[in-house]
């Protein structure tokens, strides 16, 4: 074999190592994007199952929360708050009118 047929042999086989190679770089690209979308939609269906009950029972529970802040709040310490403030209203005339006695007795 001369030399120009060594080059058309190494050319041919080239040509074909390269198609093959291509190929299956193709096979591979597609069986990557298949799992990739195999993978997602699975994350999808877990985040549905399992996460959103999840998340619903979160706002529920927030929700009865905030009522019982609500109902503590319109019943215990508002009234508290109140009466206190009444009572230390009281104690201040008190003391103002003690004071204002004691001014008018000292003249």
């Amino acid at each position: 074999m001369e030399l120009n047929d060594w080059r058309d042999v190494a050319v041919i086989s080239y040509g074909f190592t390269g198609t093959i190679a291509f190929l299956l770089i193709i096979v591979f690209t597609l069986l990557i994007g298949v799992l990739s979308v195999m993978t997602i939609n699975r994350a999808r269906s877990i985040l549905k199952n399992n996460v959103q009950p999840t998340i619903e029972s979160v706002r529920q529970t927030s929700e009865s929360v905030r009522g019982t802040v609500e109902f503590i709040s319109d019943y215990a310490v508002t009234p508290v708050v109140k009466t206190y403030g009444t009572v230390a209203g009281a104690r201040q005339f008190i003391v103002v009118l003690m004071r204002l006695g004691r001014s008018r007795k000292g003249r």
